[in-house]
């Protein structure tokens, strides 16, 4: 984990003519809160509250609280205004081999965490012959977000570094699609986010990723050379992934808070903290 000293002081970005400044930021909203809509280097990268606030039983979702992403690998622009945004962590979930090929770039002053999640194993990958192989691998690494331990263990940390951080952050694995897509389905439906809000932002992901062409390159790199229909079912973020891993939930731990107190280990403590960073 590294981490600089401090915090620097949030720029004054200048708005267009829409109200909007350089890469997708809003000066600010009727709340002094800075609102970011794309980073057009990191295209995944978009507030975990969606562009209003997702409604709740409980009020609008914090906006410019926690924010989802790809790799945080962005332009100076877009990392200024990240800092902008007064950035204080960045929780990644890749593993150390994503890593090391592409790198993080975090704003002066935020933290970065390694908190790996695993993918699907290498010895699964190599026995994948097929489209319809790859999707049945998907729909078990989905399911394994409940039922393996390591993973588990993984998001468990993830969840509590976020309940542990007082100022905006943002987590991510490389895509930002399948280890992210599940910890957003988390915190949303946490502060609860209807589920068709929930699906709706979880495929957001296949506009936002199919014009970069990034993401057949991370599936190359992943799977090996193969012809491009094969890598389709790990490239799009697939509904049924999500219902397959909230199926696996509810039949080991019964609902949501289960799963998040026996099978993830948060406290009542962490539960409340993350519900207040999400709804105000």
């Amino acid at each position: 984990m590294t981490s600089t000293a401090g915090r620097p002081a949030a720029p004054d970005p200048a708005p267009t003519d829409d109200g909007r400044a350089g890469s997708g930021l809003r000066a600010g909203d009727a709340d002094g809160t800075i609102i970011v809509h794309t980073l057009p280097s990191v295209p995944n990268f978009r507030d975990l509250a969606g562009t209003e606030g997702y409604v709740t039983p409980h009020g609008p979702m914090r906006r410019g609280v926690v924010f989802r992403s790809s790799t945080v690998d962005p332009s100076p622009e877009d990392l200024a205004t990240l800092g902008a945004l007064g950035i204080v962590a960045v929780h990644d979930l890749r593993g150390r081999g994503e890593i090391d090929r592409r790198p993080d770039t975090v704003p002066a002053g935020a933290i970065w965490r390694h908190l790996a999640v695993p993918g699907l194993p290498p010895d699964r990958v190599r026995g994948l012959r097929t489209p319809s192989d790859v999707r049945d691998a998907m729909v078990e690494h989905y399911r394994g977000f409940v039922s393996a331990p390591h993973k588990r263990a993984g998001i468990g940390a993830a969840l509590a570094a976020i309940s542990a951080e007082d100022g905006p952050q943002v987590f991510h694995c490389a895509e930002g699609k399948d280890r992210t897509g599940w910890i957003a389905m988390l915190l949303q439906r946490l502060a609860g986010v209807s589920d068709a809000d929930i699906v709706r932002d979880y495929l957001l992901t296949n506009e936002r990723m199919q014009a970069t062409g990034a993401t057949l390159d991370v599936a190359r790199a992943f799977f090996g050379d193969r012809a491009d229909d094969f890598f389709r079912p790990a490239m799009i973020a697939d509904a049924a992934y999500l219902e397959a891993g909230t199926a696996q939930l509810e039949k080991d731990y019964g609902d949501l808070e289960g799963y998040l107190r026996k099978g993830l280990g948060l406290s009542d403590d962490q539960l409340d903290r993350l519900r207040s960073l999400l709804v105000g």
